[in-house]
């Protein structure tokens, strides 16, 4: 009995912080994404119970300070302000890589000439641009870039030269626009087939480039991000929080059933969302999400999805789990 009620304990934690994490994103991201009546949710006792209303009252009563501080111009720009944004440490960014282009400098630099290093650099930023834009935010494989620079007639072809344009392409774009070009590695599901050789098995993995903007938080909130993205950033935090609660993996059938509780549902078209399951399939295709069969060998077991390695850019695996233990601590204040 004992086990009986630690697992429907756990059962209401998660049911909180599906609840609670979707008003916090509705306040401040102006998305509405629970049901109509969320007023009444105490009520529901399919949902969580009691508690449920007092926590999201005290998430309303912390954003509504927050937009209070914003108008003022007393807001620090912190995270807790705007959901899934870090402050980035511009000054130890800038340092880290400046060393990492000088390092590599010192190994390939002398193998071209000064114009020839400022136009290869020149074509993987305008690349970079290009790509990110066309693939909507989704990260760039490093052999890409490196067949970039190939057609440019430079270090793609060469023995590590590559690895200093790239190097040297980071450091000019935080510098000039702002942007931090953040290397990844690509992301593979856990329920993968397993590779049949050793060395397929040992080999490293795909690396990754994405752009992401290292203004303050609340200077991106205001000036930069596009109201028109914000449902779908509140959906990818969301369904991001359920995936790291279910230890990183969470079966397709089982997301649906805790979003419907929230009023999403998987069949309805949604006054902010629209078509859940189209925009689910987009932040798939950014690669935030990894959406792979349950079981590789059995398509009767269905769907799950895990966080890609386009989570990294738009939210950051960091901020997720500071994310939920921030929803939890406010539930259970």
């Amino acid at each position: 009995d004992d086990d009986d009620d630690d697992d429907d304990d756990g059962n209401d934690d998660r049911d909180v912080i599906m609840v609670v994490t979707v008003k916090r994103v509705s306040k401040r991201k102006g998305s509405t994404i629970a049901r109509e009546g969320d007023d009444n949710a105490a009520d529901d006792d399919d949902v969580v119970g009691g508690d449920v209303a007092d926590g999201a009252v005290d998430v309303e009563d912390d954003a509504a300070r927050d937009d209070d501080d914003d108008e003022a111009g007393g807001d620090s720009g912190a995270n807790g302000s705007y959901v899934g944004v870090r402050d980035a440490d511009v000054g130890e960014l800038s340092t880290q890589y400046t060393q990492r282009a000088e390092a590599q400098e010192a190994l390939e630099g002398g193998k071209m000439s000064r114009e020839e290093v400022d136009r290869l650099v020149a074509e993987v930023m305008r690349f970079m641009l290009f790509m990110m834009h066309k693939e909507n935010g989704a990260p760039v494989t490093r052999t890409k870039i490196g067949e970039c620079i190939a057609a440019a007639g430079g270090a793609g072809g060469k023995s590590r030269g590559g690895s200093y344009i790239v190097a040297l392409a980071q450091k000019r774009f935080l510098e000039i626009f702002g942007f931090e070009m953040v290397e990844c590695s690509k992301a593979q599901s856990r329920n993968r087939k397993q590779p049949k050789t050793v060395e397929a098995a040992s080999a490293a993995p795909v690396k990754c480039y994405a752009l992401r903007s290292v203004l303050p938080a609340q200077m991106r909130r205001k000036y930069v991000d596009k109201t028109e993205d914000l449902p779908e950033r509140a959906l990818a935090m969301v369904v991001s929080a359920l995936v790291q609660i279910a230890s990183g993996c969470i079966r397709e059938d089982a997301l649906f059933e805790q979003l419907s509780k929230l009023g999403i549902n998987k069949d309805e078209h949604h006054p902010k969302f629209g078509d859940v399951q189209e925009l689910l399939g987009h932040l798939v295709k950014r690669r935030v999400f990894l959406r792979e069969r349950a079981a590789h060998d059995d398509p009767s077991q269905g769907y799950c999805f895990e966080l890609a390695e386009g989570a990294v850019t738009l939210i950051g695996y960091e901020n997720i789990d500071k994310f939920v233990t921030d929803v939890m601590r406010t539930q259970r204040a």
